[in-house]
């Protein structure tokens, strides 16, 4: 009757964890599994960082736990906790890496729009210069056709220049001609009047 009266002291003064719960491995180190409550007594099992085993009941320092395999032995409390810390550390790298990944997603996608943008930019010059090429085409066509009528003009006024040259060359050739012929005429008439008055006192002077 004592004996449960002083457990039933020891279990209300000092709470202890609960019985058959699972415990872990804290992620600082390896922990080991021994066949006793010493650091003398053999090694059964190495525990790892996180791993989990079934707690079976307190001694002291010490753990009493079994393995998921069914080994029982000793494991230090200082290396032991009731918190999953190795199971919320995958979660914890899990949120890193989805976080990593749409950062990464974002990114990219920026990167695309950015790309896309330029793109469209570089298109919209590739057309303005198309309209460029086009309208420069067209206005050496246009000077092509305004050179050739100019050099049309420039041989028709040289012959219209020629037909004039020859013209007046013409009627200052008649006109010299036509003085010559009267000069000619004139003076054949005044030589004949010369030559009918002689005549005439020559007849006077006999008479």
């Amino acid at each position: 009757m004592r004996s449960i009266i002083a457990a039933l002291c020891v279990l209300v003064l000092f709470p202890t964890v609960g019985l058959g719960k699972s415990l872990y491995v804290k992620d600082t180190s390896e922990a080991l599994l021994r066949a006793g409550p010493s650091l003398a007594n053999k090694i059964l099992v190495i525990l790892k960082p996180g791993q989990e085993v079934s707690l079976v009941r307190e001694e002291g320092d010490y753990y009493v736990v079994a393995t998921p395999k069914g080994t029982r032995g000793y494991v230090l409390k200082y290396f032991m906790t009731d918190q999953n810390s190795a199971g919320a550390r995958p979660q914890e790298l899990e949120q890193k890496t989805q976080q990593k990944i749409q950062e990464l997603e974002q990114k990219t996608q920026q990167r695309i729009q950015e790309l896309e943008t330029r793109a469209q930019e570089q298109e919209k010059q590739l057309v303005a210069l198309r309209e460029e090429r086009g309208r420069l085409e067209d206005a050496r066509k246009q000077a092509e056709v305004m050179a050739s009528q100019q050099a049309e003009l420039v041989a028709q006024l040289q012959t219209h220049q020629s037909t004039a040259q020859s013209e007046e060359a013409m009627r200052w050739f008649l006109s010299g001609a036509g003085t010559l012929f009267a000069g000619i005429v004139l003076g054949w008439i005044w030589g004949a009047r010369g030559q009918r008055t002689r005549r005439g006192s020559l007849r006077f002077g006999r008479l």
